[in-house]
């Protein structure tokens, strides 16, 4: 509960990026580091969507969010 509502905001005990995945209306709010290992969890309609290219892990995701030059 200590993520709940804080997405993309740092966890209050390890300071990671607080993660989300959406389901219909709602919304679950997680924490990759503390939670899962660093494992990113599918969100249902985005990784059927971009199958192979769904980052696994916070560094795959990062290096997707940083602006390449």
């Amino acid at each position: 509960m200590a993520v709940h509502g804080k997405y993309d905001q740092p966890c209050p005990k390890c300071g990671a990026p607080v993660q989300r995945i959406r389901y219909a209306q709602n919304e679950c709010n997680y924490c990759a580091t503390c939670q899962t290992d660093g494992k990113v969890l599918a969100d249902r309609g985005l990784s059927r969507l971009l199958k192979q290219d769904w980052p696994r892990t916070l560094e795959d995701l990062e290096e997707l969010r940083s602006p390449k030059a």
